[in-house]
């Protein structure tokens, strides 16, 4: 009886789809201008959806802040846009690869 639960229970676990675990990718957004973040967009460089990490709590000139992109997937390099509060923006023309950068520096 013991070896036909073990034999049903190692079927119903390998008949199971493995889904892929997404990851959670943390770095330091450092702003070194005078103006500050309000707004920090990040997408997936292959496509998918944006999402805002900053969460209505803007990065000051001078200051850092360690951010998380929770985005489910399990992407490393990411498109970026930072709005700053005069409403001018920068897109980051190289994509960056947040499973590699610890950091990212906004400099004038």
């Amino acid at each position: 009886m013991r070896a036909t639960t073990f034999t049903f229970a190692s079927i119903l676990l390998f008949a199971t789809p493995l889904v892929a675990s997404a990851e959670s990718l943390t770095f330091t957004l450092e702003n070194k201008t005078p103006n500050m973040v309000v707004q920090a967009f990040v997408s997936p460089a292959d496509g998918g959806k944006s999402i805002e990490l900053l969460h209505k709590k803007g990065l000051f000139g001078g200051k850092s802040r360690q951010l998380t992109i929770n985005d489910g997937s399990d992407a490393c390099v990411y498109k970026l846009r930072l709005v700053f509060e005069d409403d001018s923006f920068e897109d980051v023309r190289d994509k960056v690869d947040f499973c590699e950068t610890g950091t990212y520096t906004i400099d004038d």
